[in-house]
């Protein structure tokens, strides 16, 4: 998921009585929340297909859940001797256990969506897929940061908060699709709302709707979760109606709509593409398919090329294309959930291969 959600859902575990169980409580659980995406330092050190390979791995995985309340709570207590607080002292024991919460939901959200998870690093580097959320959820951005709002004094930090986080959804959602920034204004206009909104006793409300955040939040990816289960099982069944056998289904679910969700079908030696809606139950298939990668030594030279090592870690439906220029041989690799056509963006990449070493 996001980082937005991810600093949500700490916030809104915060704001229960969990947070108030030590002192520095609150921070283990938003900093918790997000720890594991430390992995994302290493797209700074301009090695792109590292980082990928690298991505929702070794910081992500078991090892991890286990290890980082450890250095969290510790960094923490460390924090706390050097400013020590006369009013308040600071329970070790209380503090790891937040701070294992808080670094547990954040593998658990990311496993929700299509970018997948890897549970068991790094003794096992297999994907898994929840395929059930979007990575940028607008109704868990509704339910998580208005329930959190709600309540607060509105300051200038908070008004801050919600003007930096308004105009970066805003440009991440421009350059993807223009037409959605409506329903970012509508949930910006929202958030305003319950951040101005001031009741008589804040403190129980607060406590009251963090609360009610977190069960809505729970039961909205459980019905998802249900909602896209059901939706594997339709559309493998109108495949085989079509009397077309898929290996695999991927249901990818839609950024506002619950009930649509784009499919992808591995069928023998092609990609099928499709979109299933559950007002009318009915899969509607693409003309479109993509060839299915097909063994070659030419293939096999271009995924086995270091300079997409971690590329090739990462991709789920792997199809390529062979371009013969003056300049040679180039081998480009996509993956079919993301890219259905040729590219070099973040469905893609392109080898050089020298086809006269593979005579």
């Amino acid at each position: 998921m996001d980082p937005l959600t991810h600093t949500l859902v700490g916030a809104n575990l915060a704001a229960t009585r969990l947070g108030r169980t030590t002192r520095l409580g609150a921070a283990a659980l938003v900093v918790g929340a997000n720890l594991p995406d430390v992995d994302a330092w290493f797209y700074f050190t301009g090695d792109s297909d590292f980082a990928l390979g690298f991505r929702r791995g070794w910081t992500h995985g078991v090892l991890a859940i286990v290890v980082l309340p450890f250095i969290l709570t510790g960094l923490l207590l460390l924090y706390d001797r050097l400013r020590p607080s006369t009013e308040r002292g600071v329970n070790g024991k209380w503090l790891l256990a937040l701070s294992a919460i808080g670094v547990l939901t954040h593998p658990f959200l990311d496993w929700l969506n299509t970018y997948g998870m890897r549970w068991l690093m790094p003794f096992d580097g297999r994907w898994s897929y929840g395929d059930s959320v979007f990575i940028m959820d607008p109704f868990l951005w509704v339910v998580l940061g208005g329930f959190w709002l709600a309540g607060r004094a509105p300051s200038r930090g908070l008004l801050a908060a919600w003007a930096f986080f308004s105009a970066a959804i805003a440009w991440v959602v421009a350059g993807r699709q223009t037409s959605y920034l409506i329903v970012v204004a509508v949930i910006a206009l929202l958030l305003l709302g319950a951040l101005l909104w001031r009741p008589r006793d804040a403190g129980r409300v607060s406590v009251r709707f963090a609360t009610a955040a977190l069960v809505v939040a729970a039961l909205y990816i459980g019905g998802r979760l249900l909602i896209h289960h059901f939706t594997v099982v339709q559309a493998r069944d109108q495949f085989v109606a079509r009397q077309i056998v898929p290996s695999r289904i991927l249901a990818s679910p839609h950024p506002f709509d619950p009930f649509r969700w784009e499919i992808v079908a591995e069928a023998g030696r092609v990609y099928r593409y499709g979109t299933f809606h559950w007002s009318d139950r009915d899969l509607l298939l693409d003309d479109h398919s993509i060839p299915v990668a097909q063994e070659s030594p030419l293939w096999e030279a271009a995924r086995n090329d270091p300079s997409v090592e971690g590329f090739m870690t990462w991709v789920r439906f792997p199809w390529y294309e062979i371009r013969r220029t003056s300049e040679g041989t180039f081998v480009h690799i996509m993956d079919a959930r993301r890219a259905r056509r040729t590219t070099t963006g973040f469905g893609g990449v392109v080898v050089k291969v020298d086809e006269a070493k593979l005579r």
